[in-house]
């Protein structure tokens, strides 16, 4: 038989059952100092034997405690940043009657700098209450994202961490196992021998790196007979092409590449032009280019990183935090991944 949920018990429930003013109880929930130990007592008492649990939103809503979050991240990708946004927005659009607003900051250079003289600028704001960022280095923003935090402004990073330095938390998929993943796959593509390479750019990048060690590291184990080589590439988008281009042409005994960073669709479409469909390419991030390249067999395999599922979390997280400083339950917060091949067109929701 199904369990009947009873109705959440209210402040009302827990001043009639303690025998206290409802102003009382409301101040004992709000951690009043002004009352005594054992009317607090009292009353906490009685929230326990009703399973009263506070409602931190609704209380958040009664403070009118108006928040703005900065987020802050360097566009590399045009299919990947659109769904970062869009779940940022949805995030805050659904709690904008708790005050809650965002501001996006998108740096269009590339290099660490240009995102540490921005992280700078926000040190200043004093609008300012949290920042949310993408960072473009594993180990170089250390010390800005700890004058953050001096300056009263908490960090959380999304989809690419800085697990050494200040910040609260990082959300976003599980780089490492996305790159055993890509390692299984691209094996089982080839038919567990033979040559790839694992093609990569900014090597600073926390993603690039955890999803290299996690590919080389999946053959190592369960795929002797293939043999791994890597490229990697100047952050360049003229040089990037040239690169891999040599690579193709260079190796024809090539059988497959995985691609760690957003360039997947560059990558396939210099296999089409160099006409190596026999080429296997594993890579990251779904896009119009890449489903096309995927129908003509250029592209074998998409790894979603599911942007707009990350974004959504992170946003909920630093504004759990701002409000009630409710600190997150872990320090990595592991979002899904989906696989995506040809077949899986029609539910991608992207139509050609």
């Amino acid at each position: 038989m199904e369990e009947i949920r009873k109705p959440a018990a209210t402040l009302k429930d827990v001043a009639m059952r303690s025998g206290y003013a409802l102003r009382t109880v409301k101040k004992v929930m709000n951690g009043d100092d002004s009352v005594r130990d054992k009317t607090r007592e009292a009353v906490l008492a009685a929230a326990r034997e009703l399973n009263y649990k506070k409602n931190r939103l609704a209380s958040a809503l009664v403070r009118q405690k108006s928040v703005k979050i900065a987020i802050v991240y360097s566009k590399v990708s045009k299919a990947y940043f659109p769904e970062v946004q869009e779940g940022f927005r949805n995030f805050a659009e659904e709690y904008q009657d708790f005050g809650l607003s965002i501001e996006f900051f998108e740096i269009l250079e590339k290099g660490w700098r240009h995102q540490c003289s921005v992280l700078a600028g926000l040190c200043e704001r004093e609008d300012i209450d949290g920042v949310i960022m993408q960072p473009t280095s594993t180990t170089k923003l250390n010390d800005m994202i700890r004058e953050l935090t001096s300056h009263g402004k908490p960090v959380i990073t999304f989809g690419a961490d800085a697990p050494a330095s200040e910040r609260i938390c990082y959300v976003g998929p599980d780089a490492y196992r996305a790159g055993r993943i890509g390692g299984q796959l691209l094996a089982n593509y080839i038919g567990k021998k033979g040559n790839v390479c694992v093609v990569m750019q900014t090597i600073e990048h926390m993603q690039t790196i955890y999803r290299k060690h996690g590919f080389t590291d999946y053959l190592q184990e369960h795929c002797p007979k293939i043999n791994i080589s890597e490229l990697t590439i100047p952050d360049d988008s003229d040089v990037y092409s040239e690169m891999v281009s040599q690579l193709l042409e260079g190796n024809p005994d090539l059988n497959g590449i995985f691609c760690t960073d957003a360039n997947t669709y560059l990558v396939g479409e210099l296999i089409r032009k160099a006409g190596r469909q026999d080429i296997k390419l594993v890579g990251f991030d779904l896009s119009y280019e890449a489903i096309e390249l995927m129908r003509q067999e250029y592209v074998d395999v998409i790894i979603d990183q599911k942007p707009k599922l990350f974004s959504y979390v992170a946003l909920e997280t630093m504004f759990k935090y701002v409000y009630n400083n409710e600190q997150p339950e872990k320090k990595i917060i592991y979002t899904d991944l989906s696989i995506l091949t040809s077949e899986c067109f029609s539910l991608t929701g992207i139509r050609l």
